[in-house]
């Protein structure tokens, strides 16, 4: 079986300006940036609540705490973030 193709530096500008336009840029470029940056599944990404991803002073959380819930497999697990996610 082969591997799925893995996007260059270039290949993921290209997706980045073909979201820019729309009317929901923001979301799009924050979901990509998570599936790219931080592995997460779409179905964690459209899981996501607001509390998963800013704590109560509005800053962004360094680590997304996932339940059974919002996985595959029904195992919780936690994300870590980088500076560029």
């Amino acid at each position: 079986m082969k591997q799925a193709q893995v996007l260059t530096d270039k290949d993921c500008k290209r997706v980045m300006a073909l979201v820019s336009p729309s009317p929901f840029a923001e979301r799009n470029r924050c979901a990509l940036r998570l599936n790219w940056l931080a592995g997460m599944r779409v179905g964690e990404i459209a899981a996501l609540n607001v509390g998963n991803v800013v704590d109560a002073n509005c800053n962004v959380r360094s680590e997304i705490h996932l339940t059974a819930a919002q996985t595959k497999g029904n195992k919780g697990r936690t994300v870590l973030l980088n500076a560029q996610a």
